[in-house]
Parts: structure tokens; sequence; C-alpha cells
């Protein structure tokens, strides 16, 4: 038979603390959820905290932004067309499925996020799909073969 009572535990440090300060410390009760509109549809979608973010005012929390998306599946493609270099200073291995997957990820990103970037957004996405496609024509005209492997 199953306990019905929860068998985790919270540990609370109260060593030193007055009445007064504990009773400031316990957290309010949150707000109650909006009640479901009337038409059937869901609220727009907000962040994390449940508002959208005004454009250019950086997270609270400090987190990833958009560019730290398109750097990172750029830096993937670029790892995937051998253009970064391993620490013991061998060049990684050349991938070509992998690099147009990632490509063709960014280029999906470009697609849908049209017209809802700044300029600076749209700049980097731009320019770095361009040149990931030039690197990627290379390498598929340099003789490399699909997985790495060279003719």
């Amino acid at each position: 038979m199953a306990d019905p009572e929860d068998k985790g535990f919270k540990v609370v440090d109260k060593r030193g603390r007055t009445d007064e300060e504990r009773e400031k410390e316990k957290p309010s009760a949150p707000p109650p959820p909006e009640p479901p509109k009337e038409d059937g549809n869901r609220a727009e979608p907000g962040g994390v905290h449940g508002k959208k973010s005004p454009d250019r005012e950086p997270s609270p929390m400090g987190g990833p932004a958009f560019l730290d998306l398109v750097g990172m599946l750029q830096l993937g493609a670029m790892a995937h067309l051998g253009m970064i270099q391993e620490p013991g200073g061998k060049r990684t291995p050349v991938n070509l499925p992998s690099a147009k997957d990632s490509i063709d990820i960014l280029a999906v990103l470009q697609e849908k996020t049209k017209g809802n970037l700044t300029t600076e957004e749209d700049e980097v996405l731009r320019e770095g799909l361009y040149h990931l496609r030039m690197a990627y024509l290379a390498a598929t005209k340099s003789g490399q073969r699909p997985g790495g492997k060279d003719k």
C-alpha cells in the first residue's frame, strides 16, 4: 500500500533568526490563474515570466539570447566542415551531411524569423549563412565525400 504522505523532506536553517524575520521570509501566495477566454483561444504566448520581453531588454535571468542560438548552430556547422582546430592541433573531421543539416536549420530559422529580428541579429544570421554555404560548396568541390572521408 502506498503511503499518502510525501517522503521528501525540506531542510530550513532557522538558527539566529527572530520570529519577525521568519514571518517576512514566508512566500506570498501566487496570483490566481487567468480565466480562459470565452472564444476558446489560448492567451498570447509569453516569456518565462509570463510576459513578452520588450525589444532589446536583456533577460532578467541573463539567459541565452537569439544570437547565442545562431552562434551555437554556426559553430556546429563549422566543426562539421572541418573549420575548427582541436586542442591537439588537428582539424575536426569533415562530415558534410551533418554540416548540411546545421546549415538547413539556420536557413529555416532565418525564414521563420523574417521581419522579427533586430538589424544586428538579421545581419549575423545572413552573413553566417552565406559564409557557411560557401565553405560547404568549397568542401564538396574539393573532393570531400559525405561522412568525412576523402576520395
